[in-house]
Formats: C-alpha cells, structure tokens, sequence
C-alpha cells in the first residue's frame, strides 16, 4: 500500500466499498461505483489497496482499461470471526465468514450433573480444541460474545435474570482463559441483532429506529437514533418485554403461545403504541420468531395498530419484518468485528 494512501480517502467510502464487496459474490469496480455513487477513480484506488493488503480478491482477469488493474472482486475467503453463544445453557460456537454466513458450527450439549461453570469451561475448551485443530488463526479478524443481559466491561459481569449462573461469572476473564483471540467483542444478543438488522434499512445513520425481537422466551429490543444504539443510563434502553401492560403485567408474562396470534398481536400492539408516542421512530423493525411465519403475525400486529390504536397507513412508521438463515446476533457482532478489524488495517490503530 506504499504507494496509495487511503489515509486521504474517508472512513465512510472505504467501507462503502468494501461492504458492496462484502454483500456480492462477485462484482467489478464499475459496478461498485454505481452502488456507492462514488467516482470510479476512488473506487480503484481503494480496491487496489484492499488487495495490496489482502482484504479482497482478483477473482477474474479482464482487458485493463487506463493502466487499472482489472477483473471481478470478491471478499478474501481465508478470513473469519469466531461467535460464541452464551444467551442459554445450550452454548454454541458460529464461525463466520466475512459475508456474514456461518460456515461451521460447533454445539455444545449441556451436562445437567455437571455445574454451570464446568460445563462453560468445557465448552470453551472445546471451542480451543477446534480452532487449533481446524483454524487457522492467523485469519482471525476476533471473537464475539453473545450475552443474554447488558455487559458491564468495568466488573466483567452481565446481568441475565433467566440465567442468572452467568451473572456470577466474569466473562470477558473466563473466555480468555481458554482462548487467546483479540479483540473480544461481547455485547447483548438482541443488541447485536439490532447491529445487524438496521445494516439493511436504507440511510438508517439518518432514522431513528426501533427493533423489536419477539420469542417464545421473551420480547427484546432496541433503540437505534442515527445509527448509534441508545443504551442509557443502566443499558437498559430497549428492554421493551419490561413493560407494564394492562392489567399491570410486565409484557413478557403477557404474550404466551398459550393465547391465540391475535391476542398477543394486541398486546404488542400496545406496546409499541405507547413507545411510538414517545420516540415517533421512521422505521420498526420486527423480528418474530415466536411463531413459524413472522411476517403473518407482523401483519397481525400492524392490522391492531390501525384497527385499535386509531393509526392510519400514513401515520405509521414503516415496519419491516426480518429474518435471517443465520441468527442476526451472530451477523451482529461480526459486523462490529470486521468493521474493527479493517480500520486497524487501513490505519494501523490496534483494536482493544
């Protein structure tokens, strides 16, 4: 990269580049300067700095056009992020590629005689056992932790009422003991969801937005205003399953599979009539997974939106359903990694 300095290019059309990359199998410098409306000068010269550096791939040679280097370009497949799931017993290991697909799982089955701190570090001496027998982890970009609670960096404890075998263990300490990957990213699940989910919202660093992630377990969310997530004071900002409804009973005991779709599509309904009037977000993003088909009781919901909450189609936000092959927690977190990672390759600043 000596003789192209990216440090005169800014961070947010590089990324731009590099994620019309990221998301395409294969795709040419023209094409990319379509998508990103940047000039096909700009794009050139960051594409010919990401494969000085390894991050991406010539995939294809064609007819050089004006002394530029020519051909498809594709993300570097050697590179990964290792996932871990620590939001129930049922720990697992994703690891995943810089597209954001999982291309290897490792379950963990939970030993009931066992403690929950024995079956953790068997779990992740696992997981040790599998990188080092199977990874190269010179190809590493970090590791992700997904927690079921608000992390707190300062103590190393996350705070999980369903699980609260966790909240005695300090996290950050105990994944280190067993594997030595930098940097270690940890942050709620229904957080790095979120991270995940607004990626696909048009100019989302210009909304706020609010996503709702409903399972049978529980309802989680988070408020996201110009692309940064709301934590507040005590990180509880988005714990939307909290909530007190009629009559007097926080969400998450409300909604059950035991009711019928449109008794809980009302509940949620009037939830999030009560957040809308206070943060009138552009954008919902609802993610369902308590039922099969999401998208029948996001309809469900916004039909009680309109029908009992004195909504009409033009007053509400867009609402988008999601889903995702791979569990957006994972593509979350690995988001934040690969974002990480590629700014201390462009700029040299070590990721802590």
């Amino acid at each position: 990269m000596e003789n192209i300095n990216l440090k005169s290019i800014r961070w947010e059309s590089i990324k731009s580049v590099f994620l019309s990359i990221a998301q395409a199998e294969k795709i040419s410098r023209a094409d990319i300067s379509a998508e990103t409306d940047l000039s096909l000068m700009t794009v050139g010269k960051v594409a010919d700095a990401l494969l000085d550096i390894h991050v991406i791939e010539q995939c294809k040679e064609m007819k050089a056009s004006a002394g530029r280097r020519a051909g498809l370009l594709s993300i570097n497949p050697e590179h990964f992020a290792v996932v871990l799931d620590l939001t129930s017993r049922n720990f697992s290991c994703c690891i995943m590629n810089m597209r954001l697909k999982c291309v290897e799982k490792i379950p963990f089955h939970y030993v009931d005689s066992m403690s929950f701190s024995d079956n953790l570090d068997q779990f992740l001496r696992g997981v040790s056992h599998f990188l080092s027998q199977s990874m190269n982890t010179d190809f590493c970009i970090g590791m992700g932790v997904s927690v079921p609670g608000p992390y707190f960096p300062d103590t190393d404890r996350t705070v999980c009422p369903h699980l609260p075998q966790l909240e005695q263990i300090p996290v950050a300490a105990t994944v280190r003991s067993h594997i030595s990957i930098a940097p270690l990213y940890i942050e709620t699940g229904y957080n790095a969801a979120a991270t995940s989910n607004i990626s696909h919202i048009t100019d989302y660093r210009d909304k706020t937005i609010l996503y709702w992630c409903i399972s049978d377990i529980a309802v989680h969310g988070a408020v996201i205003h110009r692309g940064d997530l709301l934590r507040g004071a005590h990180h509880m900002a988005g714990n939307f399953g909290r909530m007190l409804t009629a009559p007097a009973k926080p969400l998450n005991a409300v909604l059950s599979l035991s009711n019928s779709p449109e008794e809980n599509a009302l509940e949620l309904a009037r939830a999030i009539h009560n957040v809308m009037r206070i943060v009138d977000p552009d954008t919902i993003i609802l993610e369902c997974t308590m039922y099969e088909n999401g998208a029948d009781f996001s309809d469900l919901v916004r039909q009680m939106l309109i029908e009992k909450f004195d909504f009409t189609p033009p007053t509400l936000p867009q609402i988008t359903v999601t889903s995702e092959s791979t569990p957006h927690a994972y593509r979350g977190l690995t988001i934040q990694l690969r974002e990480s990672w590629l700014h201390d390759r462009i700029f040299g600043v070590k990721a802590e």
